[in-house]
């Protein structure tokens, strides 16, 4: 070999080797360091640390001793616009369906500490195996996903959403597959109904018994467990989320929020989710009938649900994952739209407009990357 192409050969293996270091600095060691850092912190926090979660454990707790894990008619009736956090969780108690009240009645059965140190443990398996579910085999992805303020929030208060992420990825990955599809929505629906969305995703890609089966499956499961805590609270349940909407709806990143802090009257910011998001659904069903490829129908559908739902907190925005995954599956610029949420004060708004309209633009974008990628998939078979 010539001296000069040693040379170069040389320079372009010592170039490799700096990047490989790089990427490991920037996407491995760095994403770890920060992840492992604000989750110490919030565990230190003993105000901040599984506060959803302690909501969850309670309503599991109540389950295992007995008791209806739903607030009475008349301490419903306390709930004001200036409830804190704290004071929400005592008038509201477990906001729920009945069926997330049986499956945490095993953590309920455990002290406090120890069940949120498992289920925080379980949401971490839970994001990283969804990312791979959904096709991410770049191990950098991994890193950018784990230094995002979405999914350090959604684990350090021991949110539902990680997990309802992983119930998304597995109907993703298994869509073909009647009864797991229609069965992880089915179960997704009954913990946190707002993702109802996928069982018009499921009908559109013309999965009929796996929709079917989804929207009997929920129905059946929830009914099912509300009859195993004898019926309890079930006659208030709807007063218990309308009032609860009511005191926090304006206090998230959703299109409620932002009519209500534009200074819309609160009738047309209610009407704003179904404004923007019936075309959403609308557009699901189109792309889905001329689109071989599923990922944008799916991907249109996940950010459906982000959108008609009135109460949006910061650690929704895991659920974006989803359709930046599909798209872009390994690293690309797209990837750090997950980043700009640490310009967000809180899992809410803060009383400002601007974090609403961030948020929405961020959502928009990776809509509109979704819809944009080429579609190098075969087409789909009948399901």
């Amino acid at each position: 070999m010539p001296l000069g192409g040693g040379i170069r050969l040389r320079t372009l293996e010592s170039a490799l080797v700096t990047r490989r270091a790089v990427d490991r600095l920037i996407f491995g060691v760095l994403p770890a360091l920060i992840f492992c850092f604000l989750l110490g912190v919030a565990a230190f926090d003993s105000d901040g640390w599984a506060f959803d979660f302690r909501q969850f454990w309670q309503g599991g707790n109540d389950v295992t001793n007995g008791v209806s894990p739903y607030s009475t008619a008349a301490t419903l009736e306390t709930a004001g616009d200036d409830l804190d956090p704290e004071e929400i969780q005592e008038v509201f108690r477990f906001p729920y369906p009945a069926a997330a009240a049986l499956a945490f009645a095993p953590f309920g059965a455990l002290d406090f500490d120890i069940a949120a140190a498992v289920w925080g443990a379980l949401l971490i398996v839970s994001l990283f195996v969804a990312v791979w579910m959904l096709g991410v085999r770049d191990w950098r992805v991994l890193g950018v996903v784990i230094a995002s303020a979405p999914v350090i929030g959604a684990v350090g208060i021991g949110t539902l959403t990680p997990v309802l992420l992983l119930l998304a990825a597995v109907t993703w990955r298994w869509r073909d597959t009647f009864w797991v599809a229609g069965g992880a929505v089915a179960v997704a629906i009954s913990l946190k109904l707002f993702l109802w969305p996928l069982v018009v995703w499921l009908a559109a890609t013309r999965r009929w018994s796996a929709a079917l089966g989804a929207a009997a499956l929920a129905i059946a499961m929830t009914f099912v467990a509300w009859g195993a805590i004898g019926w309890a609270g079930l006659s208030d349940y709807p007063e218990l989320v309308r009032r609860l909407a009511d005191v926090v709806q304006d206090r998230g990143y959703s299109l409620v929020a932002l009519g209500m802090e534009a200074g819309l009257s609160e009738g047309i910011a209610d009407t704003l989710p179904w404004l923007v998001g019936l075309p959403l659904l609308a557009g699901v069903v189109m792309v889905a009938r001329r689109d071989a490829d599923d990922r944008t129908a799916f991907s249109l559908a996940m950010v459906a649900a982000i959108t008609l739902t009135p109460i949006v907190w910061l650690h929704y925005f895991v659920l974006l994952i989803v359709p930046l995954a599909l798209a872009r599956p390994r690293l690309s610029l797209a990837w750090g739209l997950m980043w700009i949420f640490w310009l967000f004060p809180a899992q809410e708004n803060g009383g400002d407009l601007w974090p609403i309209v961030v948020a929405l633009a961020l959502t928009t974008t990776v809509l509109l990357v979704a819809a944009a990628t080429p579609k190098p998939f075969p087409a789909r078979g009948e399901s």
